[in-house]
């Protein structure tokens, strides 16, 4: 009975470490972005198109790291890449806060902060928790990694800073923040088998890339994300262009972030129960209707709204995605498998949001990449109930 209370004590420590690792790498990276980007327009001398490219960098960079992180991610110590992680995030904010051109800032997310992210955020954290949480808790146990609880705080602890600062004092603080987990990390457990009990066994990548379901998911899941970047990017210009002051703008953001955490919570135990697809297929379709409100403006009460249910399903998506992943390729394979996804779904993270600035700048306003957005979400939810109805492969292949 004391070696069952241990394990489980263990388990869920290492869940708690997931969930602030997680919660750190995308709260500070993306969290904060959506409120400096205008501030970083003004401080680096940098077009629309440019700040947003920030972002689109900083995420191939998390791709790219992803493939070798994934690769590696069943033989490396989990404990040291986080760690390394969290150090490359705040040496790429430290940069950022002394450069002084467009051009050095994008370096500090393509060559720091994105990598950094990838190897201490999502891909090392879900293993992580994948590792410790038995089959049936997987679904909760994602949803509680993935709640969003620093995304929300980030743009409301900043905002003051910001104000009274600018934006390199801000990308100080960040880069301390950072610094700040490593000792935190000296307590992760790597695990090193499945929660079945068996040994790990390497997967062929070959063996994910041939089923059908890879390249559906892949389709579906890049086009959910990388509308989700691209509201981080856009959100505040887009309500401050038609007439919402920051202030408002910042908030609704902030608000957005913190339903993720009652969405997150939401779609990991609905992940559970009707699996991991279905979950994101109905994640999409609300997505698709609520985004329609920001083809025209519309007031306050109908913005909060908007933030709270797209917040909602924001935050539900990589939880939800986990599951399917896990249950779909196995516990031994979560680490390739993610990281396979984290490629095939490099042009979508990396195109759509300056594929928006671009038409905005063109049009002078974000009707239409508004309602290519709609489409995109709708088109996914699509192709997510046709992956829910595909049989489920046999294993090892």
């Amino acid at each position: 009975m004391t070696e069952t209370r241990r394990t489980t004590e263990t388990r869920w420590s290492q869940v708690a470490i997931a969930t602030l690792a997680q919660n750190v790498a995308t709260g500070l990276t993306f969290g904060s972005f959506g409120t400096l980007v205008l501030s970083i327009e003004a401080e680096y001398g940098a077009s629309r198109a440019q700040s947003s490219l920030a972002l689109s960098l900083a995420l191939v960079a998390l791709s790219l790291t992803a493939i070798v992180v994934g690769r590696m991610i069943d033989t490396v110590n989990l404990r040291t890449l986080m760690m390394t992680g969290a150090i490359a995030c705040a040496a790429g904010f430290g940069a950022a806060s002394v450069v002084t051109s467009p051009l050095a800032l994008l370096l500090c997310y393509l060559l720091l902060i994105g990598p950094g992210t990838a190897m201490l955020g999502v891909l090392p954290s879900m293993t992580l928790a994948t590792r410790w949480v038995p089959e049936d808790w997987r679904g909760r146990a994602l949803g509680v990694v993935n709640m969003p609880v620093l995304v929300m705080a980030v743009p409301l602890a900043i905002a003051p800073l910001l104000g009274s600062h600018g934006p390199r004092a801000v990308f100080q603080v960040l880069a301390l923040a950072d610094l700040a987990l490593v000792p935190i990390l000296f307590f992760v457990r790597s695990g090193n088998a499945s929660p079945a009990g068996g040994a790990m066994t390497a997967t062929p990548a070959g063996a994910i890339l041939r089923q059908p379901a890879f390249w559906l998911l892949a389709l579906a899941i890049g086009l959910i994300t990388g509308a989700g970047t691209m509201k981080l990017a856009h959100f505040i210009p887009l309500l401050t262009g038609q007439g919402r002051t920051f202030d408002e703008a910042n908030g609704l953001l902030a608000l957005s972030g913190g339903t993720g955490l009652i969405g997150s919570l939401l779609f990991g135990y609905l992940a559970d129960r009707i699996g991991g697809p279905r979950a994101l297929a109905f994640n999409a379709a609300i997505q698709a209707v609520v985004w329609m409100i920001f083809l025209a403006p519309v007031n306050l009460a109908v913005l909060t709204l908007d933030a709270i249910i797209v917040g909602a399903c924001g935050g539900g998506v990589q939880g939800a995605f986990g599951v399917a992943v896990a249950s779909r390729f196995g516990p031994d394979a979560f680490g390739r498998a993610f990281s396979l996804f984290q490629i095939a779904t490099l042009p979508f993270l990396f195109g759509m949001t300056p594929i928006a600035s671009v038409l905005f700048e063109r049009s002078g306003s974000y009707h239409l990449p508004m309602a290519l957005t709609v489409g995109a979400l709708a088109f996914s939810s699509i192709l997510l109930f046709a992956v829910s109805r595909l049989p489920a492969a046999p294993k090892g292949t």
